[in-house]
């Protein structure tokens, strides 16, 4: 009699046990929370960059955008805020040219608005220029990156219609709810009744950031005439564009107030 043998696998077979390792139990349901703090940050001419320049793995501009988004991760790896945290407290993430944050504790939110006024001055002198929204609201989560609620439409509102700059707007909740913090000084400014983190900010002394000591991170030095550099070239490329030329005029009357401001301390 001759052995038995299995027979071949077929390709049914191989979708149905992928199935069964992809299959998401139904136990695991979101989890709802009233009150998060959203942070939605989104790159100024990401499309636009792709677009025009046909983009590749090869192109300078992919090693620029790999660099900046690392330093977002390797920043935010290394706060002693987000050390041991669980998705219930905070989490931080990117999708696309998105970068995001979210939790329901205002201390940990004023933490990650430190983090992130470093973070926007050494991609600016990159050459990447973000806006963004942060927004107070409910939240329903599944695992750390699966969620939705209002405080993500908020966020993504405030960053897609209301932020005509490269700033980062924060909703009347958000500001009410931190105001109270003994926040470092103008690390919120405000125009017009709308809220925005002070692109400058973190040079101020009494906002500091705490890393873990057992991190081998080292934080990238600023370089000014980068940023300043940057400014005046995007101030030139759109100049023939009311849109976007506004953006930039409007960046380096913030830089030159920043500027200012030092002359006057010394």
């Amino acid at each position: 009699m001759a052995a038995y043998k299995n027979p071949d696998p077929s390709v049914d077979d191989e979708i149905k046990e992928n199935n069964e390792e992809n299959k998401i139990s139904s136990e695991d349901d979101y989890s709802y929370r009233e009150d998060v703090y959203f942070a939605f940050i989104d790159v100024l001419g990401f499309k636009k960059t792709f677009d025009d320049h046909k983009i590749n793995e090869k192109h300078d501009d992919v090693g620029k955008f790999r660099d900046v988004f690392n330093y977002y991760f390797e920043l935010m790896n290394s706060a002693k805020f987000m050390i041991g945290q669980s998705r219930t407290k905070c989490y931080a993430g990117q999708t696309s040219d998105s970068l995001y944050f979210y939790t329901p504790r205002s201390d940990m939110l004023i933490e990650f608005i430190k983090v992130f006024l470093h973070f926007n001055l050494y991609a600016m002198s990159q050459g990447v220029f973000f806006r963004g929204g942060i927004a107070k609201g409910n939240l329903f989560i599944r695992e750390s990156y699966q969620f939705y609620g209002e405080s993500v439409i908020f966020a993504y509102l405030l960053e897609s219609s209301i932020a005509k700059y490269p700033v980062t707007i924060i909703d009347e909740n958000t500001y009410q709810a931190i105001k109270d913090f003994n926040l470092p000084n103008d690390l919120v400014k405000n125009q017009s009744g709308r809220y925005y983190l002070n692109i400058f900010a973190f040079e101020k002394e009494d906002v500091k950031m705490a890393f873990d000591e057992d991190s081998y991170f080292e934080m990238k030095e600023i370089n000014y005439e980068f940023i300043l550099d940057n400014i005046k070239k995007n101030k030139i490329l759109f100049e023939y564009d009311v849109k976007n030329y506004e953006k930039y005029t409007f960046l380096l009357k913030e830089y030159e107030e920043y500027m200012n401001s030092l002359n006057k301390d010394e």
